[in-house]
């Protein structure tokens, strides 16, 4: 999914905020939050509207050493005084044994950092992909040679766009629509490039699709394009 991986606690905390953002939660850090005991600030609270627990939060500890089952009990209090469906402890050393003794049968769940990645990968997946799909839809339309005004380009314009079409489809068509490791792998290849994990690629391809539909937005700024091709 990322090769990133937290240096510090604050990092950890905006990383874990970052990556259910990126997957169709609301998060935010440092959210102070009422509970029967008083106010408790958390270090990453998601609102969660579309399913059965309507928010979660996230104790995130960068220790050097394993948390203790102690721990887990004193956060199993203030999230049940919270009144909050779900809690999470993510650690980046792991946890003592016992702690996860301590978490069974409640609603804590413990993870490490990459256990994290590995438990929101498929929502995070499925939420790029659909951004990316929306934002390089528009291709779709200027590759097109019927829906675009061809015939208001001059020589040159015409045979500049022709040029850019071959790697303006194949972004559309193959690297944008369909993205596993053998699209990865392709891209690599045919851009002498080194992407070894799914954000990197899709921070490049949604870096492309702005490149290039900046380019067609200014060659056909003097073209009148119905906006409804572009409304799909």
């Amino acid at each position: 999914m990322t090769n990133r991986y937290p240096d510090s606690w604050s990092q950890l905390q905006d990383l874990v905020a970052k990556y259910f953002n990126e997957s169709g939660y609301t998060a935010t850090t440092e959210r102070t939050v009422d509970t029967v005991r008083g106010k408790v600030e958390f270090d990453v609270f998601v609102e969660t509207p579309n399913e059965l627990a309507n928010s979660m939060v996230c104790e995130c500890k960068y220790w050097s050493t394993a948390i203790p089952q102690e721990k887990i009990h004193a956060f199993c209090t203030v999230v049940s005084d919270s009144g909050i469906s779900l809690g999470y402890i993510i650690s980046k050393s792991g946890f003592q044994s016992g702690a996860h003794n301590a978490a069974d049968k409640s609603n804590i769940r413990l993870l490490t950092w990459s256990e994290f990645l590995d438990s929101i990968f498929d929502k995070w997946f499925a939420f790029r992909k659909r951004r990316l799909l929306l934002m390089a839809k528009p291709l779709a339309v200027y590759t097109d040679c019927l829906d675009v005004p061809i015939d208001k380009l001059n020589k040159l314009q015409l045979e500049e766009y022709k040029r850019t079409l071959n790697r303006s489809c194949s972004l559309w068509i193959y690297y944008c629509r369909t993205i596993n490791d053998e699209s990865i792998s392709k891209y690599n290849q045919e851009h002498n490039c080194a992407i070894t994990s799914y954000e990197e690629y899709f921070d490049i391809l949604e870096e492309n699709v702005i490149e290039v539909i900046n380019y067609y937005r200014k060659l056909y700024c003097h073209c009148e394009i119905p906006g409804w091709k572009f409304a799909f």
